[in-house]
């Protein structure tokens, strides 16, 4: 991690949830300055100041303060959250030199949700959906999913932290949702500084809430589940693997809540196979498919494990989206190796001529890369594969142009000779 070049401000205690969030949240007017040559990505839109690009900082900026970000000539780039212990220690919120305060947050969500009305979300079949999504929003640490009538938090920085009752106050004047869940992100708190617990932060206390992805009824569980309780991004990929599927036999690997192979048991699959290692996974898959007329065979199994014992050729079309295998950069070369293996594995439970469907969610691992863990995992396998589409996550995750950071899902459509 690169050191952070600046003097050591004085460092405000972390906050923990409660009524007093916004206490310590202050808009200061300190200046951050980058080093020479350092501002142009920023200057073109990247939202990041990494610790190495900052010169000086002038003025009292402490942890979680809104600052001023400013070129090596003085000129003001933007304003953002800063926080020394990072090594992003700058994120910008505002290319104007402009207040940051319940007004902008306000204005920010209601800009964010104005993209979702226009990509069409919610809808009739689809209540769940991604409405902040970081950076790509302008509100980098900032998650917020919606389920319905349930606003799902996710806060990964110290500065939005220090702010949770402005942005709470802002989903509740712009949207009214019955309940706003904070889903902790743990590691980032610790990271950032702060203190993060899942809970019912206003609203209707419960623990689950019926959604719709596509026509297709779901339960969620904010509070239990991974991420804020779906895994959103993948939507308009599961509703292509549905459209694929009609009259193959589907496999549908580290499962959770059987997404992919709801869709494709719904658009026509001769039969369904989801295996997950978790107990609770494999409930919740058998009670997605009861609730919507569904059959899936749920298997609760090690993916990897159930691969290699997998009758070869035995599945038409296989998905296979794994956890983040990279999450770091010292993990790529394990990481590289378990995404070989495990593509190997499924192309041998691949009939000719069929559908491969792979994913990667480690940011690590870039779209080139991983393009070439297909290729050799392939060759592994000894069956010659041929890419014919490459996906990311859905509309309602926009990114900044040139942020590549960002861009942490990749989804390869191959289809095996």
């Amino acid at each position: 991690m690169p050191s952070l070049d600046v003097p050591s401000p004085a460092v405000s205690p972390p906050p923990t949830p409660g009524a007093a969030e916004g206490d310590l949240a202050r808009d200061s007017r300190a200046r951050v300055l980058l080093r020479q040559g350092r501002a142009r990505p920023l200057w073109f839109g990247h939202p990041w100041v990494y610790a190495n690009a900052i010169g000086r900082v002038e003025g009292d900026a402490a942890p979680g303060d809104i600052v001023s970000l400013c070129d090596h000539d003085g000129r003001v780039i933007g304003r953002g959250i800063f926080n020394p212990r990072s090594q992003i220690p700058v994120r910008l919120l505002s290319r104007r030199d402009e207040p940051i305060d319940a007004a902008f947050f306000r204005a920010s969500i209601a800009a964010a949700r104005a993209l979702r009305v226009r990509l069409g979300l919610p809808s009739s079949a689809t209540t769940a959906y991604r409405l902040i999504n970081s950076e790509g929003d302008n509100l980098p640490g900032l998650v917020v999913d919606i389920y319905d009538d349930a606003a799902v938090v996710q806060i990964t920085t110290l500065g939005m932290a220090m702010r949770r009752a402005m942005l709470f106050d802002a989903l509740e004047a712009e949207l009214a949702p019955r309940t706003i869940f904070e889903a902790a992100a743990q590691s980032y708190a610790e990271l950032e500084g702060f203190s993060a617990t899942s809970r019912v932060a206003r609203g209707v206390s419960r623990t689950q809430v019926s959604c719709r992805e596509d026509g297709i009824t779901l339960e969620v569980e904010p509070l239990s589940g991974q991420k804020t309780g779906m895994f959103i991004d993948q939507r308009d990929n599961r509703v292509r693997v549905g459209a694929l599927a009609r009259g193959a036999r589907v496999l549908d690997c580290y499962a959770y809540a059987g997404g992919f192979g709801l869709q494709a048991a719904r658009g026509g699959a001769a039969s369904v196979t989801a295996v997950d290692s978790s107990s609770r996974a494999i409930t919740r898959i058998g009670a997605h498919a009861a609730a919507n007329g569904l059959a899936i065979e749920a298997i609760e199994a090690d993916v990897f494990r159930f691969l290699e014992t997998a009758t070869p050729g035995g599945y038409d079309l296989i998905v296979v989206d794994p956890p983040k295998f990279a999450r770091a950069r010292k993990d790529l070369e394990a990481a590289r190796k378990g995404y070989e293996r495990l593509n190997a594995l499924a192309l041998a439970a691949l009939a000719p001529g069929g559908f491969l469907v792979t994913c990667s969610c480690s940011q690590n691992v870039d779209a080139v890369e991983f393009e070439r863990i297909l290729a050799a995992g392939a060759k592994q396998a000894g069956r010659p594969v041929r890419i014919f589409e490459t996906r990311g996550a859905a509309a309602d995750h926009p990114l900044p142009a040139g942020f590549t950071e960002g861009q942490y899902l990749k989804v390869i459509f191959a289809y095996a000779s």
